[in-house]
């Protein structure tokens, strides 16, 4: 079943808990070597380095120094009523605006976004095209070739609720072809809604809340014992059910144009959905392909989520109070043809 949490009065993610027992005397405290610290706190999530920062004041200078705060993704999307390859750049965070032009995005459907990569696919008679896209470099690496990075690693997952087996592909850099696997459907007529990874793995939700979960290190198939949601088994062709994570904590949105979308946190403990009331201080900007979080942004936009749409700014709903800031557009909203996409943290030209 799945329960419902109270708004806490701070945010949870943000802050941290009074150290109840006392810290030894500095005379005792083992000296780690600086550069030795700097390379163990850069390696800590915002949450864990808040919390290492508190030791002492060496470790908060340090903690602080290597401290990462992600960039507000921004949004890709085309211009309406325009040509085919007309498309906008949109920094939220500087309500700026740019044009640029991709010919060869027509017809195209965005499957993940990943470090300002977006997962392309296109429909090409009998099959489709696959490739990778940076709307920041313009650089295009069709699969399977050449990665972008040497850890990338690409999943695909062929949706065949009414079959006897799961199909999964696999592609890593430097290999030529796609690696299949295949596996015992469990679930015969459920659908595979949404994925996201996190912690090695792959999520898989399905219509009714099953989650499955692919780890491509050993090539396995699980389904997890997790209790049915009922509020996952309402029909409506307007919803969207959208996957995010962090920091290894899975989150599951339902949400429905202009009405209040539930958010929902998988237990791993008790193998339960949690309805949560608040988000511990993230923001989530929501789209169709990938859903970002991130820590740490303005007071105003903790607890929000920024739904993907053509061009509106400051559209949100604030989870903690329940507000929805305007009425979400009419069109294109959460389609599979806009996205959300972290920018480069080094100096661009568009």
């Amino acid at each position: 079943m799945c329960s419902a949490t109270t708004p806490s009065l701070l945010p949870e993610d943000l802050t941290v808990k009074p150290i109840v027992q006392a810290l030894p005397a500095q005379s005792s405290i083992h000296i780690i070597p600086s550069e030795l610290l700097r390379d163990i706190l850069s390696r800590l999530g915002l949450k864990a380095n808040i919390h290492a920062s508190l030791v002492c004041k060496t470790w908060f200078q340090v903690a602080v120094s290597v401290r990462k705060l992600q960039p507000r993704p921004w949004l890709f999307y085309q211009m309406n009523g325009e040509a085919d390859g007309d498309y906008v750049l949109l920094d939220r965070l500087r309500s700026q605006a740019y044009k640029v032009y991709f010919s060869d995005l027509k017809d195209h459907e965005f499957s993940c976004s990943k470090d300002g990569w977006l997962l392309v696919s296109k429909k090409k008679f009998p099959s489709y095209l696959v490739f990778l896209f940076n709307p920041f470099t313009r650089e295009h690496i069709y699969l399977p070739k050449a990665a972008p990075t040497s850890s990338c690693l690409v999943i695909s997952l062929n949706d065949r609720s009414i079959c006897s087996s799961i199909e999964i592909a696999t592609w890593r850099p430097g290999e030529t072809l796609w690696t299949t696997h295949r596996f015992e459907n469990l679930l015969p007529g459920r659908r595979w809604k949404s994925c996201v990874f996190s912690n090695g793995v792959l999520y898989c939700l399905t219509t009714f809340s099953n989650i499955g979960i692919f780890d491509p290190s050993r090539a396995t198939w699980n389904i997890l014992p997790v209790e049915p949601c009922p509020a996952f088994f309402q029909v409506d062709l307007c919803r969207r059910v959208l996957m995010t994570e962090h920091e290894g904590g899975i989150f599951v949105m339902l949400t429905i144009r202009n009405k209040n979308p539930l958010m929902f946190k998988l237990n791993l403990k008790r193998n339960a959905w949690e309805e949560k009331r608040e988000l511990g201080g993230l923001t989530v900007f929501a789209s169709h392909p990938t859903s970002l979080t991130r820590a740490g942004l303005s007071v105003e936009e903790r607890n929000r989520i920024y739904p993907s749409h053509n061009g509106h700014l400051g559209v949100y709903y604030s989870l903690g109070d329940g507000i929805i800031s305007s009425r979400f557009p009419s069109s294109n909203y959460l389609s599979n043809r806009i996205a959300w996409v972290d920018p480069p943290h080094n100096n661009f030209n568009l």
